[in-house]
């Protein structure tokens, strides 16, 4: 669910006297990502395609630091109606910004086993760095986990040879309101946020980011 920055407190205060009984899960953090892309753009013309499996690899990383980070590789999976992650903990220090595009990748992405060796190699090039500000709620029986995202900044990377967070890609202000649970749960999510005033679509950061023209329409939250 996609809305216009300027309704976050409105969507926040009608989150917290739903009958849900959202509370905070943990504190608000930013969230800063570096996604891959074959040289042709796969993974972002199989998401405007619709292909029902594609995979998506990222390296993301909490806080503010941009220059020297630790974090982890991700591999993110859709199939149809069901999305899920493998995650693969870097344990070292990692250089991002100032680092030449082609060696970060290579440095990054060497040496790894099985799934990320493949992933690795199909998707070789860093595309996009793309960061947000990230608030976490769950309902009172944690059976549904609510994320809320706003501050979000883009940068494109396709045509830079070194990784910059600066000059950020001109995109709408933004929050973005996502439900994660498991299967057996979907009708509670699906029930939650059919109670908060805003359309349900699909709404993908990373198409944001590389093809701004094909990334969500807001709804408009009423007064």
């Amino acid at each position: 669910m996609v809305c216009q920055a300027s309704a976050r407190e409105r969507l926040l205060a009608r989150m917290r006297i739903d009958p849900a009984g959202l509370s905070t899960l943990f504190p608000p953090r930013r969230v800063q990502s570096i996604y891959f892309d074959t040289i042709f753009q796969r993974a972002l013309e199989e998401n405007l395609a619709g292909i029902s499996h594609r995979e998506k690899l990222r390296f993301r990383w909490y806080g503010e630091a941009q220059d020297t980070v630790r974090g982890t590789l991700e591999c993110k999976v859709r199939e149809n109606m069901l999305g899920w992650k493998y995650t693969l903990p870097i344990e070292r220090d990692v250089r991002v910004a100032g680092v030449d595009r082609t060696r970060f990748a290579r440095e990054l992405l060497a040496g790894l086993p099985d799934l990320w060796a493949r992933m690795a190699t199909e998707a070789p090039a860093p595309v996009q760095w793309i960061s947000y500000r990230r608030e976490y709620f769950s309902t009172a029986d944690s059976s549904v986990r609510v994320t809320v995202d706003s501050n979000l900044v883009v940068c494109d990377l396709r045509n830079r040879f070194i990784l910059r967070a600066d000059y950020p890609t001109p995109i709408p202000k933004l929050v973005i309101v996502e439900a994660k649970c498991g299967e057996a749960d979907y009708d509670s999510a699906r029930a939650l946020l059919g109670r908060l005033p805003l359309q349900v679509d699909k709404c993908s950061k990373f198409v944001l980011a590389s093809s701004p023209g094909e990334g969500p329409m807001a709804s408009i939250l009423p007064e």
